[in-house]
């Protein structure tokens, strides 16, 4: 779906090094140079990216741990004066919910600073990635939003940096007479470099562990979640649909839901992921306790607390297979407890999207066995 695009558009990419970031480089450069002729990427630490491209501009710097004026002088360096679009992707995780808040409007309120600093009139969109949190899938119970999630849903009471950076966005815009785009995505699969924070990375080591102790691949949560209906976004997909929003024209000011679109169950993906990784097909035995809808935590197992235990065998592994040891330390254990121990559907209406003209549907199987493939080619993982 071609992005209509003026020729001389540069992208300011904040949160380059991430999964989304990554995507999002990517999904540029697959672009003609007609559309966009420079490429700004920001992060915390130095470049991941595994591209060569002229058009890439790496910046690295610390957004907290620096000043407006020095992110400023770093981008007049890359020729940011240029920028006509910025997304947003950088993301600290803090477990105190206030702190979280105050860290991330932080992290995009610099980030605006700078680009308005440097860039101001020539700036035509930001776009700013948050996903279903918003919907308090974190909180569940009475925070939960009704099922499937709609852009105008009511904000839930207490804190949520992501209404915090939304109204920041909106205050912006309003101010600075560009327009602005919200995204939503949920389950992200993606990979990057050295920043394995997501779940198909994560539930990867956890398969390969299984396999090399001989266990079947046991799902960990619960039964509700095991028949959910739960949207995973492919981080491509994604990352495209940013683009063709803020450069369509007949699109200003939106908040979307954003997703792959097949409907999918973890009861529905497991044997292909049974079958991907050399597992015989095991039925999930569940307990039979009593579950309320709209419950968190509700797990059989814990692999926060499992998979700290298999060290050894992943240390043999790596040694064996000649694999990244590193890559252990990455994984978010949590964040798979947390997926697969809520009891709800974790789905979002996405006929906005499709009322402007975004047909695409990203098939979320074949999406997991690039994301896998990805991760033999970078010896994340066994190949064999």
């Amino acid at each position: 779906m071609a992005a209509s695009s003026s020729p001389v558009n540069v992208a300011c990419v904040w949160g380059a090094n991430g999964i989304s970031g990554v995507a999002m480089v990517d999904a540029l450069i697959e672009q003609d140079r007609s559309n966009w002729n420079r490429i700004i990427c920001i992060s915390r630490r130095p470049t991941q990216l595994d591209v060569d491209d002229d058009r890439i501009y790496f910046i690295s710097i610390d957004l907290l741990e620096s000043s407006v004026n020095e992110i400023v002088t770093e981008l007049k360096k890359a020729g940011g004066k240029n920028i006509t679009h910025v997304y947003h992707f950088t993301y600290i995780e803090k477990q105190d919910e206030n702190e979280l808040d105050e860290v991330n409007k932080v992290l995009f309120q610099k980030a605006l600073d700078a680009s308005i600093e440097v860039a101001g009139e020539h700036i035509k969109c930001v776009t700013l990635q948050t996903g279903y949190k918003y919907y308090g899938v974190h909180k569940g119970g009475e925070y939960l939003a009704t099922r499937p999630y709609q852009e105008d849903a009511p904000r839930h009471q207490g804190s949520n940096f992501y209404y915090t950076q939304e109204d920041l966005l909106k205050e912006y815009a309003g101010k600075h007479g560009w327009k602005y785009i919200v995204t939503r995505p949920n389950i992200i699969i993606g990979v990057s470099r050295g920043n394995f924070m997501n779940f198909a990375l994560s539930f990867a080591l956890y398969a390969t562990l299984q396999k090399e102790e001989g266990q079947p691949l046991l799902f960990p949560g619960n039964e509700v979640a095991w028949n959910a209906v739960v949207d995973h976004s492919d981080a491509m997909n994604t990352a495209r649909f940013q683009i063709w929003a803020s450069t369509n024209n007949e699109i200003h000011n939106e908040v979307f839901n954003i997703h792959n679109g097949d409907e999918v169950r973890f009861c529905t993906l497991w044997p292909y992921f049974e079958r991907y990784f050399g597992f015989a097909p095991h039925k999930q035995m569940f307990d039979a306790d009593d579950i309320q809808t709209g419950e968190i935590g509700i797990s059989q197992f814990s692999l926060a607390e499992l998979m700290p235990k298999h060290i050894e065998t992943w240390n043999r592994l790596t040694k064996h297979k000649q694999l990244d040891s590193s890559a252990f330390n990455y994984a978010t254990w949590n964040f798979i407890d947390f997926v697969l121990g809520r009891a709800f559907d974790d789905h979002s209406d996405m006929s906005k999207a499709r009322k402007y003209g975004w047909k695409t549907t990203v098939n979320t199987v074949e999406s997991y066995i690039r994301c896998f493939d990805r991760l033999k080619e970078m010896q994340i993982i066994p190949s064999i």
